[in-house]
């Protein structure tokens, strides 16, 4: 972390910038924290690991809700900004479903949103603000917890893939956005960037105008969704192929 980009808890003076000291820190020891999380909880009854697993989302749905009464403390609130209907906002609330029902079918749906959306934020943050500013810490505890319990019932429990989840996060996905829009029509909002691409420079900027780019990006979450599926199920197999020649 640069000297002096450090901000307190309400004030910042300092912006976050990627590819920087704090950025490498902070992904690096997340992983670090994930291979550890991963071998102590092996060990326990997977009854325990769920609860564990269930309280670890509803502390991030907790971080992700308190949001919005520290923005109206500090008199930054925007309505239009900081409702939980951006992707990565409101999976936390769905990771609680997923291990307090224990719905595979749930999890599988949202896989592919967690490991293609959140993943990418967390190379390419967008947040604004260095650490220990609150909604700095806000996102990171947002978007590095979900991979990870995302990502966690794949590894230690073995849940598995089929093709129809690719077809059914999609149809999933189109049918929150169906929601999401209603809301933005009310609220005058761009939330899932439904409305107009986003201002700030991004991929956004090499796709054509609305509404043509949202049925490109509809594309390109299909054919990622199909590859990320294609690798999974290729790292799956080659695990159990190790085990049999293992055994």
């Amino acid at each position: 972390m640069n000297a002096g980009s450090v901000n307190s808890f309400f004030e910042t003076t300092h912006l976050f910038a990627a590819y920087t000291t704090e950025h490498y820190l902070v992904v690096t020891g997340f992983i670090f924290f994930c291979i550890w999380f991963v071998r102590m909880m092996r060990s326990r009854p997977k009854e325990d690991q769920r609860r564990i697993l269930l309280w670890m989302s509803v502390v991030v749905s907790l971080f992700q809700l308190a949001k919005i009464p520290l923005n109206l403390y500090t008199g930054v609130f925007d309505v239009t900004k900081d409702i939980p209907l951006h992707m990565c906002n409101f999976l936390p609330f769905v990771l609680v479903w997923v291990f307090y029902s224990k719905s595979r079918v749930v999890w599988a749906t949202i896989f592919f949103w967690v490991i293609l959306g959140a993943s990418q934020a967390n190379l390419t943050p967008t947040t604004d603000f260095a650490l220990f500013y609150y909604d700095s810490i806000r996102y990171w505890v947002v978007h590095l917890f979900i991979v990870l319990l995302t990502i966690y019932p794949a590894i230690v429990w073995k849940w598995d893939l089929e093709l129809k989840d690719v077809w059914r996060t999609f149809v999933a996905l189109n049918a929150v956005a169906l929601v999401i829009y209603f809301f933005n029509l009310m609220l005058g909002s761009n939330y899932l960037y439904i409305m107009y691409k986003p201002d700030n420079a991004s991929l956004f900027a090499l796709f054509p105008p609305w509404p043509t780019y949202i049925l490109v990006i509809e594309g390109i979450l299909i054919a990622w969704s199909l590859v990320l599926f294609g690798v999974f199920k290729m790292i799956r197999n080659r695990s159990l192929s190790w085990k049999v020649v293992r055994n």
